[in-house]
């Protein structure tokens, strides 16, 4: 299978939520998801295994890698851009992996509309765009709603790591985070993180990476 393979499901004037070949597209610029009924996780992977979501996965190397090398565990990979989804397709696909979900859609909201409460055991936000200019820095993703949604899709106990090499949005999300009451912040051992084609270019560059990682214990 190549990426060129995976079609786009809808126009933009027909769109709507469409679920195949275990991939959820979610469309932008509309207002009708809490009418599309996604079916539960267990349904979707056939079991009961405990649930890892990345968002911002990109050509999606490194949940694709985490999805074989774990296989009694279920992982979600979360990409706004088709032409990357359908990298992460190909690759899963070829490779037999049936553990691994993809949604091509926005990740808040995928979150907030159709993800429900004490779903998922750990999150990731792997290199998200840093949006480096003042004026840009609102579109960035980690922001108190995003955060809240992290917080309710949680279980209790679970963790969320950040990752990215822009000082300027790690200050951010270490300020947005002690913010979240229900978040603990925790120390991170990354010899066993992983790797992806930022990390290895930013490494390249002798850029730092920083390692954001905070435990979410609900409020009673």
């Amino acid at each position: 299978m190549k990426p060129k393979d995976v079609k786009y499901p809808f126009s933009f004037e027909m769109r709507k939520p469409h679920l195949s070949d275990q991939i959820l597209f979610i469309p932008t610029f509309y207002k009708g998801h809490e009418e599309f009924e996604l079916p539960s996780w267990s349904e979707i992977f056939q079991n009961q295994n405990s649930i890892f979501t990345e968002f911002c996965s990109g050509n999606g190397e490194w949940i694709f890698e985490k999805a074989k090398k774990y296989p009694d565990r279920n992982f979600i990979a979360v990409e706004k851009q088709f032409t990357r989804v359908r990298k992460i397709a190909s690759k899963r696909n070829n490779a037999g992996v049936k553990n691994l979900f993809i949604v091509c859609g926005d990740a808040l909201t995928f979150c907030k509309y159709y993800v429900q409460d004490n779903c998922f055991d750990e999150t990731y936000v792997n290199f998200p765009d840093p949006w480096p200019k003042d004026r840009h820095a609102k579109h960035r993703l980690i922001k108190p709603d995003f955060i809240d949604q992290l917080c309710r899709v949680l279980i209790d106990g679970g963790k969320s790591l950040f990752v990215t090499d822009h000082s300027d949005y790690a200050t951010q999300m270490i300020s947005t985070m002690e913010k979240a009451p229900s978040f603990i912040s925790k120390p991170y051992e990354n010899a066993s993180y992983g790797t992806s084609y930022f990390d290895r270019l930013w490494r390249s560059l002798g850029k730092d990476i920083h390692f954001i990682y905070y435990q979410n214990q609900k409020l009673s």
